[in-house]
């Protein structure tokens, strides 16, 4: 055999040999580790995307509650006024938490 074929597949050997160990290392050892900083960091920016929609929702009603009881006169009105503001409150942090988890919306499943 010509010494220049020997060289030839003396380097091909190698590096299939090498890109093997590079894959396998890569499949058994990077990967579950990315994967497991992955869950991590989704889970720290979910919780703080919820902190803070909770914050806004909360500021919202107060104001929105404060703003009711200064204009409504009677009580029935009030009442009907806070059952609507505590629905728009819910159905704003459902749409909110379903665009972060990538759940549609109840009125988009409707239409659908």
């Amino acid at each position: 055999m010509a010494p220049w074929l020997m060289i030839l597949l003396t380097g091909l050997v190698s590096a299939g040999l090498t890109v093997t160990a590079i894959a396998t290392w890569m499949h058994f050892h990077m990967a579950p580790r990315m994967a497991e900083d992955l869950e991590e960091l989704l889970d720290r920016e979910a919780r703080r995307a919820a902190d803070l929609m909770a914050e806004k929702v909360e500021e919202g009603v107060r104001r929105g509650v404060i703003d009711g009881v200064t204009q409504i006169p009677t009580r029935e009105v009030l009442e009907g006024t806070t059952r609507n503001m505590a629905r728009t409150s819910v159905e704003i942090v459902e749409s909110r938490l379903g665009s972060i988890f990538g759940r549609r919306g109840r009125r988009s499943r409707d239409e659908d």
